[in-house]
């Protein structure tokens, strides 16, 4: 995977911001409840951490280079920045922001596994991002 093809397939779209509430994904938030909505942010904070203490242990202890390159360290930035919000809205959930932050989320997400089923070398990344 090149940076310049990360840079136009995933990280421009996601940092445009725009948010396309005719989704199935904004349909399935817009039936959940507040706690719902909470509950769901907490999970993908959750996830994400997860999932950079595992790679950064496999990148420590392990050192297998072929699966654990800088390739995943930006797009797990990525899911960082669309995540950090999140933790405001698990103390004072505001529904409407809360469903917009989620959106983005998810829309960077599928972003994300594009462009893994696209461009990466190695496939089994995209079972770290499918897990977020």
């Amino acid at each position: 995977m090149s940076f310049h093809t990360f840079v136009e397939h995933v990280r421009n779209p996601y940092f445009r911001g725009e948010v396309d509430t005719t989704t199935d994904f904004a349909k399935m938030l817009d039936e959940c409840s507040d706690e719902g909505l909470v509950k769901r942010a907490q999970q993908h904070l959750t996830n994400l951490l997860t999932a950079q203490r595992e790679l950064f242990s496999i990148k420590m202890y392990a050192a297998i280079e072929e699966y654990v390159n800088n390739d995943i360290f930006l797009l797990l930035s990525l899911v960082a920045d669309a995540l950090h919000n999140m933790p405001q809205y698990l103390i004072n959930p505001n529904k409407e922001e809360l469903k917009v932050e989620l959106l983005r989320f998810y829309q960077l997400k599928e972003l994300i596994l594009q462009y893994i089923s696209e461009f990466a070398e190695n496939k089994n990344v995209k079972i770290v991002f499918e897990a977020l």
